[in-house]
């Protein structure tokens, strides 16, 4: 993705091959945020003559990459490793959904280099109430005293506390309204698919900066409590995409 820093255009490799290096290009607006560059020797063969240049709508491939966001795993739609997965219409119509704020890049802080690529109006993040269990310094509590209503997950213990959650909640369960696991531990957990879906992201983009990581520090990388911050590693880990190389330090499968 081109970026200015100062007076200049970054470009990365793949853009800078298209390009074309010692080059000289017009630059000129053509729509809010969009912007045309046109080869300077081009300009003086039509000399004279009105240049026209055509914006292709890229409807379908829109579409395409839009599904692809919303349906390729946490760990591909990271910025700079989505793109690679994009036939070359698709990487237009990816620079068309970001110029036009359809799709952008969400990182969890400016100091990280790179984000993942999400679809705009899936993002509710600043609307929603937060959980307890949604701040870094949240005090532990007892397992038993976590709720869905304040933190968004339960602890459960016991295989008949299990089977018990299980027929109570089965409705929210079949609905994709709630999800559950069973740790290594021993624990069952009931947690908010929302919830969970937003954190998934969250660890992987902390990931993507950081292989490895304690508890502690993921923990405070994406502002969650540890206890909170230790279910999504679990099913991070189930999924396959997570390590736990010794308790409480994690490291992310690329």
């Amino acid at each position: 993705m081109a970026k200015v820093v100062g007076k200049n255009i970054v470009l990365n490799q793949e853009e800078a091959e298209l390009v074309g290096e010692g080059k000289e290009y017009e630059f000129i607006p053509n729509d809010k945020g969009i912007f045309l560059m046109i080869d300077k020797s081009h300009l003086k063969e039509s000399e004279g003559k009105q240049v026209c240049v055509n914006v292709p709508s890229l409807e379908e491939e829109k579409q395409q990459v839009i599904g692809l966001i919303k349906s390729t795993r946490l760990s591909d739609l990271v910025e700079g490793k989505f793109e690679t997965i994009l036939n070359d219409e698709q990487k237009k119509a990816l620079l068309q959904l970001v110029t036009g704020g359809k799709v952008f890049v969400f990182k969890l802080n400016e100091t990280y280099k790179k984000g993942v690529y999400r679809v705009k109006d899936e993002v509710l993040e600043e609307k929603k109430e937060k959980k307890e269990s949604e701040y870094f310094d949240a005090p532990e509590k007892p397992f038993d005293k976590y709720t869905l209503e304040q933190d968004g997950f339960l602890i459960i213990k016991g295989k008949n506390s299990a089977a018990d959650a299980s027929y109570k909640f089965e409705k929210q369960i079949k609905e994709g309204l709630l999800r559950g696991i069973k740790s290594f531990d021993g624990n069952y957990y009931l947690i908010q698919t929302e919830l969970l879906g937003d954190y998934l992201k969250k660890c992987v983009i902390a990931f993507g900066n950081n292989n490895t990581q304690t508890i502690e520090e993921l923990s405070k990388n994406i502002k969650a409590s540890q206890t909170l911050t230790r279910i999504i590693c679990e099913f991070l880990k189930d999924e396959g995409e997570l390590m736990e190389r010794k308790k409480g330090q994690y490291s992310y499968i690329k």
